[in-house]
């Protein structure tokens, strides 16, 4: 095991997020981006230029030379996932996955079987799992300081920034609120309270069979219920989530990359939980890279039990609002 070692990485998919993925793991310490990789060897080398890296790849290149880096990072659209993911694992290149992973609970179950298969490392990168908030939060629970959760309630809408012709609101490439914004709020629950008994969903869909708001409810043992809604048409940003306790309630302020948790306790003691302002990818990739080091398959921390379920639920929601990949 070599803890010093620097990790080379690849980047797939060359949009908005991995430019955002770019910047962030440039500053890090014990890494360094080495290449990129596209569906277009035009737009590889563009990228290539821009960010002065040793290689530019097609994803058939990019498989046929898995020395050229230690893991590689995709964030292609959600529809090429499975294949993408499953190439570069079979070549046997440790592969960290944007979320959402894939199109459904079968896709999860395929994708994470065929790193089992090849004793590869993969990973769903569901930031909000390696945020220092979330580990408090965690924490706070496993303790049982709060008692019981009695209630969750989540919102996340965020219309602002998506054109008319965003991948968001595009069926074929795995557009939609749920896929793009639900994923947050569920896989956050799902860390405190798992898999739902029962859950119930409405929303509206757009002509073309997209997704563009919803409403979810996730009901558990005891009647404790986590209800969350997610759209891409409010016009201003929404993102907190909620949870009420038998001793007092949680306040995530913008949940999904927090840097502050109130906690009103019941006898009206009020306690402020800041944390150091950093990017959310920035901890993702610093345990990813251990991961390699330490020679781990798996993440202990977001598994592949999490994923697969965690798509099934969203598999669900997207069922009962009549929308199938």
């Amino acid at each position: 095991m070599n803890m010093e070692k620097t990790i080379r990485w690849a980047v797939c998919g060359l949009g908005k997020i991995t430019k955002r993925f770019c910047r962030v793991l440039q500053r890090l310490p014990g890494v360094k981006l080495v290449a990129c990789v596209s569906s277009s060897k035009e737009r590889a080398l563009a990228f290539q230029k821009k960010y002065g890296l040793e290689a530019a790849y097609t994803y058939e290149e990019f498989a046929a030379n898995p020395g050229a880096a230690d893991a590689v990072y995709v964030a292609n659209n959600m529809n090429m996932h499975r294949p993408t993911v499953n190439r570069f694992l079979n070549a046997g290149i440790p592969v960290l996955c944007e979320k959402s992973f894939c199109l459904n609970k079968a896709e999860a179950e395929e994708m994470t079987a065929c790193a089992r298969k090849n004793n590869v490392l993969l990973m769903e990168a569901m930031w909000t799992r390696f945020l220092p908030s979330a580990e408090y939060v965690r924490g706070l629970f496993e303790k049982g300081e709060l008692g019981k959760i009695k209630a969750i309630r989540a919102y996340f809408k965020a219309g602002i920034g998506h054109p008319p012709g965003s991948r968001v609101f595009r069926k074929a490439v795995g557009g939609g609120s749920v896929l793009d914004l639900a994923v947050y709020p569920a896989g956050y629950t799902h860390m405190l309270l798992g898999v739902p008994e029962s859950i119930s969903a409405s929303g509206t869909l757009n002509k073309d069979g997209v997704d563009l708001r919803c409403s979810t409810e996730f009901r558990y043992p005891n009647n404790v219920t986590a209800k969350f809604d997610t759209s891409l048409l409010f016009m201003q940003i929404r993102e907190d989530y909620n949870i009420y306790c038998e001793k007092a309630h949680v306040k995530i302020y913008r949940f999904y990359q927090s840097k502050k948790i109130k906690i009103s306790y019941a006898d009206g003691k009020k306690v402020i939980k800041k944390f150091e302002r950093s990017d959310g990818f920035e901890y993702e990739i610093l345990h990813f890279n251990n991961l390699i080091r330490e020679g781990k398959t798996e993440s202990p921390i977001m598994t592949h039990r999490a994923t697969v379920e965690i798509m099934g639920l969203l598999e669900e929601i997207n069922r009962q609002l009549g929308v199938v990949f």
